[in-house]
């Protein structure tokens, strides 16, 4: 049995077995290392992956242009006295 079949591609949690002869002795190292996988991970990430799209969409429009162009106040330049 490899490792990779019984975690959670997403979270790495060990997914639940299908039967108690699935309870190995590896199983019950990855159990103790990555613990068990919650559940609807897939669908988590779905959810996520959707916000930030949408985030990164929000992000992309562009910035209003500003009403009026601020200046400074105008200096007149130094005279050198020698």
């Amino acid at each position: 049995m490899g490792s990779q079949s019984v975690l959670c591609p997403v979270c790495q949690g060990v997914v639940p077995a299908t039967g108690k002869e699935a309870y190995t002795a590896l199983r019950g190292r990855l159990i103790l290392t990555n613990g068990y996988c919650a559940g609807g991970c897939a669908e988590r990430r779905a959810e996520e992956q959707a916000q930030q799209q949408t985030q990164q969409m929000v992000r992309l429009e562009p910035a209003p242009a500003p009403a009026v162009p601020v200046q400074g106040p105008v200096r007149t330049p130094l005279r050198v006295v020698r």
